[in-house]
């Protein structure tokens, strides 16, 4: 796993930038996935990994090989449980590859609203610190459709609780891109999957997404 070592000067100019850059954000250039799911076991070994070590060494090192400066969108579940240890990984990919990064909240990541104000007021600043922007959802229009990037998406979970029922993606859109199911089935109905395992485990580019939001469009109006 590459480890880094980063001034607080360093800290401070980065950020600037990213904020400078968020302001111009590009929908034709940016990378995205979901579901990262950092020193989880369940997860490492259900991807095939024995140990979480080796797991999260894939996930990272294939973050790392994004470009500098670029802009980089998680749908969420940056860990279970582990929310400090996957932050602290991840600020340090941040300022070493001078990113803007992007994260929905899943229902994981302890600044999420389902855990609760006490949770949110401790970790919301935490989040912040590595992401730029920490928001439950954001729509982009596109060729005049409407796109919702969210974590749960409304397709039907065996496993999700009522409790979770309530936080999944709001309907009136024409496409929703999400993460959370952990399927390796990239398209379904008007939803596009973005989790790991739909992207060999590593994150995508946007062509590659709007080439699969096209897919799932054409085929909805099919219909």
């Amino acid at each position: 796993m590459r480890c880094f070592t980063v001034s607080v000067m360093g800290k401070t100019q980065a950020k600037r930038r990213n904020w400078t850059k968020m302001s111009g954000f590009a929908t034709k250039d940016f990378w995205i996935t979901s579901d990262l799911h950092l020193g989880h076991p369940l997860i490492s070994g259900k991807r095939g990994f024995s140990t979480t070590d080796a797991h999260d060494s894939t996930i990272l090192g294939a973050l790392y090989e994004l470009p500098r400066g670029a802009t980089f969108i998680c749908l969420g579940d940056i860990s279970v449980g582990k929310d400090k240890y996957a932050l602290d990984m991840l600020l340090t990919l941040k300022y070493a590859l001078d990113l803007t990064m992007v994260l929905t909240p899943g229902n994981h990541d302890k600044c999420h609203p389902k855990f609760g104000v006490k949770s949110m007021f401790k970790w919301t600043p935490r989040y912040q610190q590595v992401f730029d922007l920490v928001v439950p959802e954001f729509v982009l229009e596109r060729q005049g459709r409407s796109l919702l990037f969210t974590h749960l998406p409304r397709l039907e979970d065996a496993h999700r609780s009522e409790r979770l029922t309530r936080w999944i993606a709001r309907d009136g859109f024409d496409c929703i891109i999400h993460g959370h199911t952990h399927s390796d089935v990239p398209i379904d109905g008007k939803h596009v999957n973005l989790c790991l395992e739909a992207t060999n485990l590593r994150p995508i580019h946007s062509e590659e997404l709007w080439d699969r939001v096209n897919q799932a469009l054409q085929a909805a109006d099919s219909r």
